[in-house]
């Protein structure tokens, strides 16, 4: 019930598009059942009239007929385009509020999100939305109106008839869905979840399939995603079948009615009560009421599929987003660690048991240990990107943990092991770090990073796109670019993963004379395999079984 909820809120914005689809929606139905009981009962009389050498008004029955095909045709047409304008607008809002809702997340929930189920969240389950108005919402309520209508309009000629014809429906509408909707709850589910993996193993066998032709696995990597391609198109299968299941149920339900109105009618035909006119209306009016059950039962099914994805995508999206606008202060520029432990969710065991760090302003300290010892943890820690099982850490004063990743990164400006080239121009990868800035100043910081000359030597300097992932960059000329990012977000604390990684060790020695010299002020906490490197005015810490060991 609480996805119910929450989705009726997240439709409520469009409200008026909705109401106006479904109404229309309604609007042809009627439309429809109009035109078949009238036809039945104009064909009847006019065959009648004939027999019995009558005259017969047979113009305002006409004029009834056109109108209802008329706006039958006129109510479908609006009604498709109503509803499918209201829920793709409803699908770009949800669509961007996902995509705010996972930036707004806090970076340990951000890191435990992959690529391939993050896409999934923003394009499938999302989509899978547009089912909650076109297939449950307006089916269900189109339904309960239209029988409504229609039970009172045959109720005038044979309420006894009309009164079963609606209880034969509703009953068989009743129990078919609820059928449909408990064998559906299965694969249903099954298959937004299913949909989700396979997205995540195309994305992530793409990512990689060099490495996986180089080391002969893309053979074994293809047979597992055709593994679950199948269980996944299996699902869909089962599924499909229970939709024609469904609606050949339903058919066969309206058929059920058809003849229970017919025997209940021929008494009072022979009586006199009814005329030959109604009977037909009657009959063809409720074989019109078919359109009106067949959706519930594929209504049925669709639920279970719809409140999964809406749970997904509710689970990354803020019921009420807070004000994003506000700006928390730079801090006080200082990183403190008090007995800070850690301890890994990959089965290496506790990684820190007591780490004690205080870096200030104008502070260079470089930290190097063994692979595995927990380096580039100690650099997530301190930004937020991982939370400690002991201790506490201050970033700019106050506790990280209360902090927002855009609040963190005003106070700490973070380069991770595995960085992002964007596939745009070399300045515009730049400005996403501190927009505005002039050439001057990305001048000044790709010569922080000895990448001034390269970029130079580019076609068009820094207009030059860089393609997909830095492609048109070796690896540690990207490596650099980031580092050069880094250093232009107005941040007072430096965190540097490894920043010289990719480098031959003359280019890493200049990188880092000239990194001390362009930190100025800023506190620099980083993290390195070559300590050896390191220029004079380094603190020098070493880290070893939980713990930091400053090194003389």
């Amino acid at each position: 019930m609480g996805e119910l909820r929450a989705l009726m809120r997240l439709h409520w914005p469009r409200w008026p598009w909705l109401l106006a689809g479904g109404l229309l929606m309604l609007a042809a139905v009627l439309a429809g059942f109009g035109l078949l009981a009238l036809s039945g009962w104009f064909i009847t009389a006019t065959g009648l009239a004939g027999l019995a050498g009558t005259a017969l008004d047979i113009y305002r029955p006409g004029a009834g007929i056109r109108f209802f095909a008329v706006g039958r045709a006129v109510t479908r047409y609006g009604e498709r385009l109503v509803t499918h304008e209201a829920v793709l607008r409803l699908l770009a809002d949800l669509r961007l509020r996902v995509f705010r809702g996972i930036m707004g997340l806090s970076l340990p929930r951000l890191a435990a999100l992959r690529s391939g189920d993050t896409l999934s969240r923003l394009t499938a389950d999302v989509d899978a939305l547009d089912q909650f108005y076109l297939r449950i919402l307006a089916p269900v309520a189109t339904a309960l109106l239209g029988l409504t209508v229609a039970g009172i309009v045959l109720a005038l000629f044979a309420p006894a008839a009309a009164l079963a014809v609606i209880a034969c429906i509703l009953v068989a509408a009743l129990v078919t869905a609820w059928i449909s909707g408990r064998m559906a709850r299965g694969p249903g589910r099954e298959v937004v979840q299913q949909g989700s993996r396979v997205r995540e193993q195309a994305v992530t066998s793409l990512e990689s399939l060099a490495e996986l032709r180089i080391y002969g696995a893309d053979t074994l990597a293809s047979r597992r995603f055709r593994s679950l391609a199948a269980t996944y198109e299996g699902n869909q299968r089962a599924l499909a079948r229970m939709a024609g299941l469904t609606q050949a149920t339903g058919t066969l339900a309206t058929l059920l009615a058809l003849w229970t109105a017919a025997v209940l009618m021929v008494p009072l035909v022979r009586a006199d009560a009814l005329s030959g006119p109604g009977f037909a209306l009657v009959l063809l009016g409720t074989l019109a009421l078919m359109e009106l059950l067949v959706p519930l039962p594929l209504a049925a099914q669709a639920l279970p599929r719809t409140l999964r994805a809406a749970r997904r995508i509710l689970s990354v999206t803020p019921e009420h987003p807070g004000d994003t606008g506000h700006r928390a202060a730079p801090g006080d520029g200082t990183l403190v660690l008090e007995r800070v432990a850690f301890t890994a969710t990959t089965g290496a065991g506790r990684l820190f048991t007591r780490v004690d760090l205080r870096v200030t302003p104008g502070d260079r300290i470089a930290v190097s240990g063994p692979s595995g010892a927990g380096k580039s943890t100690l650099i997530s820690l301190a930004i937020g990107a991982q939370a400690p099982d002991g201790g506490q850490v201050l970033l700019g004063g106050d506790p990280v943990a209360h902090l927002r990743p855009e609040d963190a990164g005003l106070r700490a400006a973070w380069l991770p092991q595995r960085t992002m080239v964007f596939a745009a121009t070399v300045a515009e990868n730049l400005l996403m770090a501190a927009p505005g800035t002039t050439d001057d100043a990305l001048w000044t910081a790709l010569h922080a990073v000895a990448l001034d000359t390269t970029v130079a030597r580019l076609p068009e300097g820094l207009e030059t796109p860089v393609g997909a992932a830095g492609r048109a960059l070796s690896g540690g000329e990207a490596r650099r670019l980031c580092l050069a990012r880094t250093l232009l977000q107005p941040a007072p604390i430096l965190l540097l993963d490894e920043p010289t990684r990719g480098l031959d060790d003359s280019t890493a020695r200049d990188v880092l004379n000239r990194l001390g010299r362009a930190a100025g002020n800023r506190a620099v906490l980083m993290v390195t395999h070559d300590p050896d490197l390191l220029p004079a005015g380094f603190t020098r810490y070493t880290l070893s079984r939980g713990r930091l060991h400053p090194v003389v």
